[in-house]
């Protein structure tokens, strides 16, 4: 073999080498993204939508449906970042897919029930929210979203109930107390509402909430004028034209 066949078989060489590295540099990300579990892909997922990036976190639960079309886990997830992403028809079609599979999936009620919510649909929110309590009774979180949500209906009755639900578990929660104020304010049980004031002041200088106690004095102020005052005189104040 001459000299100039083994430089062109040299130079050859060389040049696929380094063609092969080049190659292997190149962007692989959907090679990488394939080649991930479902639970690394909800886990990545999850730490997109927690910096917003919310379409990026969609691709990786979709690809998690196409490794598992049945993973309840990658349709709630997908729910709670449509929901944050404000698209909540999609996020109602994802929750509404995980309750398909498995009626009894608290998250995916709870999801469910807060997309309503977002809609004002206080109807609908309570109508999940209930369901989801039937599966955990006792989450006080899940029995204040129920609380609220019947205090915006003005169902004032069944606020009152499901505050004093949240105290049977968790007897100095402060926030319920205050709430009760304003419910027992509302049905004019005023004995009730200035019981919680008091509770609410006591809870507040344990625990040094001056914030609470604030707001607690303020409520007293308001029940008491609102004690003296007759009905006429209350609508008059209350209702347009103003005096």
């Amino acid at each position: 073999m001459s000299f100039f066949l083994i430089k062109i078989l040299g130079r050859t060489t060389s040049t696929l080498a380094l063609l092969m590295f080049f190659l292997g540099c190149g962007d692989n990300s959907d090679l990488s993204s394939q080649s991930k579990s479902p639970e690394e892909l909800i886990l990545s997922a999850t730490e997109k939508q927690r910096i917003g990036a919310y379409d990026e976190a969609i691709d990786d639960l979709r690809q998690v449906l196409k490794l598992d079309p049945d993973s309840i886990a990658a349709y709630n997830q997908m729910g709670w970042v449509y929901s944050e992403a404000d698209q909540r028809n999609e996020a109602i079609d994802s929750f509404k897919k995980s309750l398909e599979m498995e009626p009894e999936n608290f998250q995916a009620r709870l999801g469910l029930g807060d997309v309503y919510s977002k809609m004002t649909r206080n109807d609908l929110a309570v109508a999940e929210f209930l369901k989801a309590e039937s599966i955990q009774p006792k989450d006080t979180e899940l029995l204040f979203k129920i609380a609220l949500e019947y205090w915006y209906d003005q169902k004032l009755e069944g606020a009152a109930q499901y505050y004093q639900k949240i105290l049977v578990i968790t007897p100095d929660h402060i926030q319920t107390h205050l709430n009760l104020i304003s419910v027992y304010e509302k049905l004019k049980n005023w004995g009730k509402a200035i019981e919680e004031i008091e509770i609410s002041k006591r809870l507040g200088k344990e625990t040094n909430n001056d914030q609470a106690i604030a707001i607690a004095e303020r409520k007293l102020l308001f029940i008491k004028g609102r004690m003296a005052m007759s009905e006429k005189d209350y609508k008059r104040k209350t209702q347009p034209p103003f005096d």
